[in-house]
């Protein structure tokens, strides 16, 4: 069967093989026996109507995507993310407020490991040890290996770092969302740093949540940074995708570069 992938917008995960497309079809678009419209983020359902017109002359239309609430119970590598971007794991054990895993995918469970050098599991940290194992053996064939769904770092133990340490580590992730979740994130750098450096040890700050403020969020950001992580501002959307102000979006643009954070972190210092 030859199906062909649409995504309403691009992002640096989108495959890029002949049956991936983004957006409309062109005049030279061939005919597919399925055609699956993926939609990954909520902000982009409003392009669907128009997609499924159009895309329904070339071949049957399919809808989906975790937009649509998706609990990605099955994974096949290269399919709706690229090819080398593979997910071993959906779902987590944690309940956080400000998130929509647990609602949309449940509670963790653990699928077949393709190879791939990305790894985007929500919770990779939280699965079995034989599991964790196992993804860790595939990624010693691999290279510029980024965890890029991030690590719990609670869940960051010695016995983790000495696993890590034998792979080729492009990035790791973890996240700095509330001043509770300092302790942790420090005890991790620490164990971290002793075999990666601040360019490999990255955090996720989500700013802009309910009774956040430029300030709290600043300083969240400026701590991970201190701690010895390059932070990286991720801005609040809520599931309704209420728009943030324009302060926020240029704030967030500031802190998502990182030749302008360690810039205006040693100008920091020099105050």
């Amino acid at each position: 069967m030859r199906i062909a992938r649409v995504f309403p917008s691009k992002t640096s995960m989108t495959p890029t093989d002949q049956d991936a497309y983004v957006g409309l079809p062109d005049l030279f678009t061939p005919q597919y026996d399925e055609v699956h419209i993926s939609v990954t983020f909520t902000w982009d359902i409003p392009k669907v109507g128009q997609l499924k017109r159009e895309w329904r002359k070339h071949g049957a239309v399919k809808i989906g995507g975790c937009a649509y609430n998706d609990r990605g119970d099955t994974f096949q590598s290269g399919m709706y993310l690229k090819k080398g971007v593979v997910i071993t794991s959906r779902g987590c054990p944690n309940n956080c407020s400000f998130c929509f895993v647990p609602k949309r995918e449940g509670k963790l469970r653990e699928l077949p490991i393709c190879e791939g050098n990305v790894i985007q599991d929500n919770n990779l940290l939280a699965c079995s040890k034989s599991h964790i194992t196992a993804v860790f053996k595939m990624l010693k064939t691999q290279r510029h290996i980024d965890f890029s769904g991030g690590f719990e770092a609670s869940r960051v133990t010695d016995e983790i770092v000495e696993q890590l340490r034998g792979l080729h580590i492009y990035q790791i992730w973890m996240a700095y969302d509330h001043p509770n979740a300092e302790k942790p994130l420090q005890q991790a750098v620490t164990r971290l740093s002793k075999y990666f450096n601040d360019r490999q040890i990255r955090t996720y700050v989500l700013i802009g949540y309910e009774n956040d403020t430029l300030e709290k969020a600043e300083t969240r950001l400026r701590r991970a940074y201190e701690i010895g992580t390059l932070p990286f501002a991720m801005l609040y959307r809520d599931e309704k995708n209420t728009p943030q102000t324009t302060e926020w979006k240029q704030f967030q643009r500031l802190w998502a570069r990182p030749t302008i954070i360690r810039a205006r972190n040693a100008l920091k210092g020099t105050d």
